[in-house]
């Protein structure tokens, strides 16, 4: 069994303290670290900073709600991740939260299954290297191709409830 360190999320936590976990746990010879978004840092850039101060842990970022990024815009920055710092990079992609997608971002929240299986559909295509042309109900993406190398991500899908855990099954490698 491998076990993951996750940065702290906590609105009431100093946003530094996330780096100084980032730094501890690859010391200690965590296997993997989780970055997620909340109220400070946005993940792909606390990503790129935690890869140029630790030695060897791999990253993953997310879940990252499907309703506040596209499809692009995920594999876009894990790309980059893992372009900038040399690392494989996992995403887990999610559902979020009622206050998070509609209060918080200002977007609609609905039908989230059917949004994490076609997003999953497209970040894998992107990732993969592929020209995308994939138009959903909910996600689309017409003849995007990332600019950076392919990247060998896993992916991971947060599942709340039957539906969702269809989508990992169908989607992912792994399922928190």
């Amino acid at each position: 069994m491998k076990f993951s360190v996750v940065t702290p999320l906590w609105q009431d936590r100093p946003a530094g303290e996330n780096m100084e976990v980032a730094v501890n746990a690859d010391r200690l010879g965590y296997p993997e670290l989780w970055i997620g978004e909340m109220a400070t840092f946005d993940a792909f850039a606390l990503a790129t900073a935690v890869g140029s101060h630790t030695r060897q842990i791999a990253l993953g970022i997310g879940p990252l709600a499907v309703s506040v990024r596209t499809p692009v815009t995920m594999a876009m920055g894990i790309a980059s991740v893992a372009a900038l710092t040399g690392r494989q990079v996992a995403l887990a992609l999610g559902a979020s939260s009622t206050v998070v997608v509609e209060q918080w971002h200002g977007r609609p929240r609905s039908r989230t299954a059917s949004h994490l299986d076609e997003t999953a559909q497209i970040v894998r295509g992107l990732l993969a290297g592929d020209k995308v042309n994939f138009s959903g109900e909910l996600a689309s993406c017409r003849g995007y191709r990332l600019r950076l190398d392919a990247v060998s991500s896993p992916l991971t899908v947060a599942a709340f409830g039957p539906a969702a855990v269809r989508v990992a099954a169908r989607r992912a490698e792994r399922m928190l």
